[in-house]
């Protein structure tokens, strides 16, 4: 796998965070509008890149679910640093991830935000 730029943002705000997390073949920025009005409320907000994207087709390819939420639990520890209550959000595939990291980490996410989760294909 290549390692493409990384266009993950963090804007530093209060200490409750939000973190919100792409949709398959996205980038973070599909999170800016979302991201953008959190940071003016006040809130922390960290958009990380998924593993595999932002890259090469084949990088996307190489890349599993699994690689996808480490890189989401990544962001949500490193989001725990700076704040005392994350809520953590996702746009499709990022949705069921963010509900994926809320029920393996029940003690640092404290609500969900679900952007047109995907449940059945």
């Amino acid at each position: 796998m290549t390692v493409a730029k990384d266009y993950s943002y963090y804007i530093r705000g209060n200490r409750v965070g939000v973190l919100l997390i792409h949709g398959l073949g996205g980038t973070p920025a599909e999170m800016r509008y979302v991201a953008n009005g959190m940071a003016r409320a006040g809130y922390t907000v960290h958009c990380p890149q998924l593993a595999g994207h932002c890259g090469t087709e084949e990088d996307i390819k190489r890349s599993t679910w699994q690689d996808w939420y480490a890189s989401a639990e990544a962001a949500l520890f490193e989001l725990r640093k700076d704040c005392d209550t994350v809520i953590v959000g996702g746009l499709s595939t990022g949705a069921l991830l963010a509900l994926l990291l809320a029920a393996r980490n029940a003690k640092d996410v404290h609500g969900t935000v679900l952007l047109a989760p995907t449940f059945w294909l």
